[in-house]
């Protein structure tokens, strides 16, 4: 009878009724955060492995060749071949050391000669420091302030299948183009061939073939082959 009469209470039942209200928005708000929750993850996997798959390159080159009546024959990916021709490595380090030894009156020019010899630098190797050490010492940006150095290779021997004696001579000029005076040089250079996959630095180095390691000095005299050392102001030493 008491239950009864507890069950009936009006009170009773108006407060059950008010919880059971908003236990159930309650509820309903849980529900709702935990899908938002779950809507906001999938999304964020799926933009990070967009802008992932974004900055991989997919790129193949194909090469196509047509048979005499002009149908394609069938296509293979290219793949990059060894630089088995030495005139091609000896243009290579010849175009490295002039980059590296010039001095343009113009920054922009400069600038540019300096990436380069980096981009043909092998970024692994004692090459790499060497340069860093080097034009810390001997900026480039800081002569031309005052003079330019034109460069002239006069010849390129190979020396073992990595390596290049290479003799060139310089010519210092002021800023109105008088001679200050001229230096010959002899340097090894060493260099290796690796796989290219970056499109920007194929078209810097195509054929993959990069400096891993170098040295130079001043030649005393012309008709002596004998170097002195490197000194701090660029190899000129006596």
């Amino acid at each position: 009878m008491a239950t009864t009469s507890k069950t009936l209470n009006p009170y009773t039942a108006a407060r059950q009724e008010w919880d059971e209200r908003y236990g159930d928005l309650i509820s309903r708000a849980k529900h709702w955060r935990l899908i938002a929750f779950l809507s906001m993850s999938t999304t964020l996997v799926c933009v990070t492995g967009m802008v992932t798959i974004g900055y991989r390159s997919h790129t193949v080159p194909y090469v196509v060749a047509l048979d005499d009546v002009g149908r394609a024959v069938p296509v293979i990916p290219a793949k990059q071949v060894a630089v088995k021709d030495v005139r091609l490595q000896e243009a290579t380090v010849a175009r490295w050391i002039t980059n590296l030894r010039t001095v343009e009156i113009d920054p922009v020019v400069q600038r540019k000669m300096v990436d380069e010899v980096y981009a043909l630098a092998s970024a692994s190797s004692a090459a790499s420091q060497t340069l860093t050490d080097w034009y810390q010492q001997n900026s480039p940006f800081a002569r031309l302030q005052k003079e330019t150095v034109d460069i002239s290779i006069e010849s390129i021997v190979q020396q073992s299948p990595k390596s290049y004696e290479v003799v060139w001579t310089e010519a210092t000029h002021d800023l109105f183009g008088q001679l200050q005076g001229t230096h010959r040089y002899r340097a090894i250079v060493t260099v290796n061939t690796q796989e290219v996959n970056d499109p920007k630095q194929a078209l810097i180095n195509p054929l993959g073939l990069y400096v891993t390691n170098f040295s130079w000095g001043e030649v005393v005299s012309p008709s002596s082959t004998s170097v002195a050392g490197q000194s701090s102001d660029g190899g000129q030493g006596k």
